[in-house]
């Protein structure tokens, strides 16, 4: 069994908007910061080259959108 020890100024939960912001926010004023996410992990190329198809990309439940 391994035991990593973290040591962050702050934790920030959720990559949305808001946290992303803060975490920047709080680099950039030298703290260390650690933003967990429980979404889905993206690569390069899981990103739209151009606009055709944006549905895919709108995360809208009630609007039979699921973002992927």
């Amino acid at each position: 069994m391994t035991i990593n020890n973290y040591d962050y100024d702050y934790l920030i939960i959720g990559s949305g908007f808001g946290g992303s912001v803060s975490a920047c926010r709080l680099t950039e004023k030298g703290y260390s910061v650690a933003v967990m996410e429980m979404g889905r992990r993206w690569k390069a190329e899981d990103f739209a080259k151009n606009n055709w198809n944006t549905r895919r990309w709108i995360w809208r439940p009630g609007m039979k959108l699921f973002g992927y």
